[in-house]
């Protein structure tokens, strides 16, 4: 179909895909589709952000037909694609990604997930933006937020206790003992399933039996981000 000025290109069995208007190349919604290989549900839920995830304006309208340039089209595209800034700043409140909360916060990024996931458990807050198929966080909110699980973890930790000298050498179940814990199956725990998370010893003996120097344990202590338990007497032990 040709006017003044404008080259529609179309077929008969498929709707058109490719407008020049003034020298200008356009795609229509069925030609982003085809350009990008994206479904008509991505490109009309891209259209319906388009307040937040940067879409470009329509170009040119031919009847109830809309056309976008295609330049514009592959920039926004590519920018999708892109990495997302980290952090975003406006006048009402600065926002992060995952990415830049999980190293605030000095955890993984799969844990945060994780929280995420489990919301209605956690409390996790909800993403205050997404742009594009990146969601962002407020900072003031996940702050509050994760300011009172930490203390709530920090009230259910075992006491421990800070008496002694820190370069003593102690086997686990004394480890154990200063963790608060009735014995070593707590850390043994931790050294099987979570690698990493338990220091590792300060000395192995001949016999391939751990020993932590009590600094070591209490700096542990002071980091530890589970509240472990401090289990039931075993038969016998004393109360």
């Amino acid at each position: 179909m040709k006017e003044a000025g404008v080259d529609v290109t179309a077929t008969a069995s498929a709707p058109p895909t490719r407008a020049t208007v003034e020298g200008r190349v356009l795609l229509s919604r069925h030609g982003i589709c085809t350009t990008f290989g994206v479904g008509r549900a991505t490109a009309e839920r891209w259209w319906r952000h388009r307040a937040t995830n940067g879409h470009p304006a329509v170009a040119w309208q031919q009847g109830r037909r809309q056309w976008w340039g295609e330049q514009a089209m592959r920039t926004f595209v590519n920018d999708l694609a892109a990495s997302p800034p980290d952090r975003l700043d406006d006048d009402e409140e600065t926002v992060l990604t995952r990415a830049a909360l999980a190293r605030r916060f000095h955890v993984s990024v799969q844990h945060l997930a994780n929280l995420y996931s489990a919301r209605d458990d956690t409390g996790h807050p909800r993403p205050a933006r997404r742009i594009g198929r990146h969601l962002y966080w407020s900072l003031g909110e996940m702050d509050s937020w994760w300011q009172h699980r930490e203390a709530t973890k920090r009230d259910s930790l075992t006491s421990v206790d800070h008496s002694g000298n820190g370069d003593d050498l102690l086997t686990l179940d004394q480890a154990a003992a200063v963790l608060g814990y009735t014995d070593a199956s707590v850390i043994r725990g931790y050294l099987a399933r979570s690698p990493g998370y338990f220091p590792r010893p300060d000395w192995t003996d001949p016999h391939g039996r751990r020993h932590y120097l009590r600094r070591t344990v209490w700096a542990f202590a002071d980091s530890r981000t589970r509240p472990g338990r401090a289990g039931r007497p075993r038969p016998g032990a004393p109360g």
